[in-house]
């Protein structure tokens, strides 16, 4: 009885958080897997069928936690909330987008996915290796952080060059891929 905490009471209540967790958790879970090493690469036919759906979930995303910080029943101290003001939408519109984008075509490219060959416009390919991509490639037309693919071998990146095409082949459906392997397409 004697602590001072409290808690904070959101309105959205115990479904909206449920509802929150599975809107979030592929999102993240999806850059993490990206993170770890496996390439996967959405296709650009994908992200433009799916601009719109991602620019409208990107907005609720964005507008859930600046909703959130407006209605919290306890007193926020001005840096807080300044930052879920500021900085809570920006995140919440990347994640959602990203949901749509990345973790959407990812989870089918995991459960559903067969043997498929993408092709993509090359930006660049003797790009400096960064600590998390090794020999990168990088892809015209595909988010951030999704757009290198790693571990290109030099004899095939010698080859590439800006506004190049390439078939992407591995495991994925027509909406991404999980890169296996690459190749110039003449």
């Amino acid at each position: 009885m004697g602590s001072k905490e409290e808690s904070v009471k959101w309105s959205l209540g115990k479904p909206g958080r449920i509802l929150l967790t599975m809107l979030l958790l592929p999102a993240v879970l999806s850059i993490f897997v990206q993170i770890s090493g496996l390439n996967f690469l959405p296709s650009n036919e994908w992200i433009s069928k799916a601009a719109l759906p991602a620019l409208a979930v990107g907005v609720v995303s964005a507008a859930l936690p600046f909703w959130l910080t407006l209605k919290s029943r306890r007193e926020i101290d001005g840096v807080r909330k300044g930052f879920g003001l500021l900085i809570a939408p920006i995140a919440g519109y990347f994640f959602g987008k990203h949901l749509v984008i990345i973790a959407v075509p990812m989870l089918f490219a995991f459960i559903a996915g067969h043997l498929v060959e993408l092709s993509f416009t090359v930006v660049d390919a003797h790009e400096r290796d960064s600590k998390k991509c090794r020999s990168p490639v990088q892809v015209e037309g595909v988010p951030m952080l999704f757009d290198e693919i790693c571990w290109v071998p030099e004899n095939v990146r010698r080859e590439l060059g800006p506004g190049q095409r390439i078939a992407v082949s591995g495991r994925g459906t027509s909406r991404g891929v999980f890169v296996e392997s690459l190749r110039r397409v003449d």
